[in-house]
């Protein structure tokens, strides 16, 4: 090997470590549902890398890189499935269904089985036409698994304000991580792709770089992926909470006694002070069910969960920073309210108010400096 060749070899095998570690990691984890499929890619993941050790480290004759693309080649159609299921499996609630015809999703895969397994066994990319369409089938699976991402990434939008009816935490509903964590998943697709011609990319020890970059990457998506819960927990047993609640025990005209039952909870007892604190956390305080919980506040406040604990973190906030003897800062009255940063803080005190703390603060400040007429 040359020493190109080898440490193009060592990244890969880093690669294929993370990836078997990686699905040992998350075949040992039931905290969400989300589990499964993460291990189920950094599996795809593996078979892909242990591949190109193969490729790189034996002598492999065209024969065998056939049957070797048997294995690999349908096995990349199956990465932009999984990971939209995986974000689904994030963002939907317990109960929810992730979707019906799910054996649809698995036809390109096992298109490229089928033509796959036909070219090792008649070799076919030997003819000008079998090698284009040989070509097609061998990275096609990027174009299918980048349109997957894209659907996720809408997914992710489209399902806010679902998830605000069972969390109150602004950056868990944004799943900024997510969404960064997917285009980064896009950009090492692309790099995947690129690696594959060396033509185009091997006489200047790009695709080196790139390999280094993507074992990096993957060690990160493996760190964050792995500590991710479920973004909506739900009430075990309890039937997810829908707008209409046609099928609801709760009568309408009791909304609104419930309602006030927990907002005197919340304020009496302040329990929005916990930065945890979730649908699942005040229904167990109340000792109403999740969904009954979730109809009153929509049906008698006419306002979700975020809405709800908000409204009195905010409220708190505010009596906090127009305190003239209250000398701390915006993150320590933060963090006392209940938020989980500042950052977070200033993006919900914006959005319901109107400004950020920072200008609530000095307004008050100049309020109270004019002088009286």
């Amino acid at each position: 090997m040359t020493p190109e060749t080898l440490l193009d070899f060592a990244t890969t095998a880093v690669i294929l470590g993370v990836s078997v570690l990686a699905v040992a990691l998350a075949s040992g984890s039931s905290r969400t549902r989300a589990s499964p499929w993460l291990m189920a890619y950094f599996a795809c993941l593996a078979v892909d890398s242990a591949e190109g050790l193969v490729m790189l480290g034996w002598p492999v004759t065209p024969r065998g890189a056939r049957w070797l693309h048997v294995v690999v080649v349908p096995v990349a159609y199956l990465y932009g499935p999984i990971l939209y299921r995986y974000v689904r499996s994030l963002t939907a609630p317990d109960g929810t269904s992730l979707g019906q015809r799910a054996f649809a999703h698995l036809v390109p895969s096992g298109v490229a089985l089928a033509f796959s397994l036909a070219n090792a066994v008649w070799a076919l990319d030997e003819t000008s036409a079998g090698r284009f369409a040989f070509l097609i089938s061998y990275h096609a699976w990027v174009i299918s698994g980048l349109a997957y991402l894209a659907f996720a990434i809408r997914h992710i939008h489209r399902s806010r304000p679902a998830r605000e009816q069972s969390q109150a935490d602004e950056a868990a509903l944004s799943l900024a991580w997510l969404r960064r964590l997917v285009a980064l998943i896009a950009v090492i697709w692309i790099v995947m792709t690129i690696g594959r011609f060396p033509s185009m990319v091997g006489a200047h020890g790009i695709a080196l770089l790139l390999d280094i970059l993507t074992a990096a990457s993957l060690y990160l998506l493996a760190w964050f992926g792995l500590r991710e819960r479920g973004a909506m927990p739900v009430e075990r047993g309890a039937p997810v909470a829908s707008v209409p609640y046609a099928r609801s025990g709760l009568a309408a005209d009791q909304c609104a006694t419930v309602a006030a039952e927990l907002s005197r909870l919340m304020r009496e007892e302040s329990l929005y002070a916990d930065g945890a604190f979730d649908l699942d956390a005040l229904a167990r305080r109340s000792g109403w069910p999740a969904n009954y919980v979730s109809q009153a506040l929509n049906q008698g406040l006419g306002e979700n969960f975020f809405e709800f604990v908000n409204g009195f973190r905010i409220a708190a906030a505010e009596r906090h920073l127009a305190d003239p003897d209250d000398r701390r800062t915006i993150l320590e009255i933060a963090l006392a309210c209940g938020f989980g940063s500042k950052s977070t803080f200033n993006a919900v005190f914006k959005r319901m108010t109107g400004r950020t703390p920072s200008e609530f603060r000095r307004a008050t400040e100049s309020l109270r400096e004019k002088p009286a007429v």
